[in-house]
């Protein structure tokens, strides 16, 4: 009787996409959102949703157990390697300088663009980048107020408007971005604020110098590829063993999917 067995790959199954909703407040900020319960009354009559897609899941495919002990340990060094992959966009290399992280993050308008860097501020309600550092990007920006840095000084702030920002895996289309003229000298190029931060979940490894962006799937993600190491590093007899057994821990929860099908 032929026997599956089963190994943890990739499919190419499409992206799940979830619906944002943004709106442009009285300040004239754009604000995204994953809720209509979070945008005001007073704004509802202006939402513009946009598509925000999902990173696919990892599949359980079958694997013929007739197939030679050397096609399935290729099976699990390729499926290893895509989640290298999905596991290394999650993680960003970041500069720490005491409390003070640094993030790359990459302006876009048009064919041009600004790779910058700048320091992830709670305390900021928006993003805002020193006028030099978007200078490649020849982008015509707008009076956006005054407002009051840290030595308590108030400065004239403008805001541009960006076609994308790209920090780490995410991508922000139609981004609204603030530009100053730095106070003094400074080691990074601007601040990265709540306007984008309280959208994602994070974790700052201060140990490896990265954030690691949906901590929660990063660490399903490295639970499984350090499964499947340990599957490959195993003699050929207990790796067929294992297969199998999980294979007969599967057969149930894969009967019940069947059956639920329409």
């Amino acid at each position: 009787m032929r026997i599956s067995i089963l190994i943890l790959l990739l499919g190419l199954s499409p992206w799940v996409a979830a619906e944002i909703y943004h709106y442009v407040d009285a300040n004239g900020r754009k604000v995204f959102v994953d809720s209509l319960s979070q945008v005001p009354r007073e704004y509802q009559d202006q939402l513009e949703t946009r598509a925000e897609a999902a990173p696919p899941e990892p599949e359980v495919v079958p694997v013929d157990a007739d197939a030679s002990v050397q096609a399935i340990r290729q099976q699990l060094d390729d499926a290893i390697a895509e989640f290298d992959t999905l596991i290394a966009d999650l993680e960003t290399d970041v500069s720490i300088r005491g409390n003070q992280v640094i993030v790359p993050v990459r302006a876009v308008q048009g064919n041009r663009r600004a790779d910058t860097r700048l320091l992830l501020d709670t305390g900021a309600t928006g993003t805002v980048f020193h006028r030099q550092a978007l200078s490649r990007l020849r982008g015509a920006t707008f009076n956006a107020g005054s407002a009051q840095v840290a030595n308590g000084e108030m400065i004239e702030v403008e805001a541009i408007n960006l076609d994308r920002l790209e920090i780490g895996p995410f991508k922000m289309t139609s981004a609204r971005a603030m530009v100053i003229d730095p106070v003094g000298s400074s080691r990074h190029d601007g601040l990265l604020g709540m306007d984008f931060l309280r959208q994602v979940e994070y974790r700052i490894d201060y140990d490896n110098k990265r954030i690691i962006w949906q901590p929660q799937r990063h660490t399903e993600l490295v639970e499984k590829r350090d499964h499947l190491l340990l599957q490959q590093a195993m003699n050929d007899e207990d790796l067929i063993a294992s297969l199998k057994e999980e294979s007969a821990e599967q057969a149930p929860a894969a009967a019940e999917q069947t059956a639920a099908a329409p």
